[in-house]
C-alpha cells in the first residue's frame, strides 16, 4: 500500500460522493477503520456501529460517550508515549482515531464525511483505502 495520495485527492474524493450515498459510505469508511485499529477495545463500538446500519440516528445520545471515549484513549496514548511504550501510544493513538470517526458517524450521519474519512486517515496511514471505499474502487 502505498501513500501517495494526500488530503486534498480525499477531500475530492469525498466531495464526489453523491448526498443520498453519504450514509453508506460513512458506515463503510468506519468499519473499516474500527478493524484497522484491531484493538480489543473497541470491540463495543461494533454494537454501536450495527445500531447505526439498522436504524441511523438511534444512538444519537452514544455522541456523548464516545467523545469522552476518545479523550480518554488520547490521554492514554500521550501517556504511553511520554513513558517511552511506542506501541502502546500507536495502538491508542489509532483506537482514539477509529472512535472519533465513529463519533462523527453517530453525531453527524453522512453529513459529518469529511470528518469521518479524516480521522479514518489517521487509523490507517494512508488515504488510498479511504478513498477506495469512498468511490467505491481502487484507483
Amino acid at each position: 500500500m502505498h501513500r501517495s495520495n494526500s488530503l486534498p485527492d480525499l477531500a475530492e474524493a469525498v466531495a464526489a460522493v453523491p448526498a443520498d450515498r453519504r450514509r453508506e459510505a460513512a458506515i463503510t469508511v468506519v468499519a473499516g477503520a474500527l478493524d484497522r485499529a484491531a484493538d480489543p477495545r473497541l470491540d463495543d463500538a461494533g454494537a454501536v456501529l450495527l445500531d447505526e446500519r439498522r436504524a441511523p440516528g438511534s444512538r444519537g445520545g452514544e455522541a456523548h460517550r464516545l467523545a469522552a471515549e476518545v479523550d480518554q484513549l488520547d490521554r492514554a496514548a500521550h501517556a504511553c508515549r511520554v513513558d517511552g511504550d511506542h506501541t502502546g501510544y500507536v495502538l491508542g493513538f489509532q483506537s482514539a482515531r477509529a472512535l472519533s470517526a465513529l463519533h462523527f458517524l453517530v453525531r453527524d450521519g453522512g453529513a459529518g464525511l469529511p470528518d469521518i474519512a479524516y480521522e479514518a486517515v489517521m487509523v490507517c496511514g494512508a488515504t488510498e483505502p479511504v478513498i477506495a471505499d469512498l468511490v467505491g474502487g481502487r484507483r
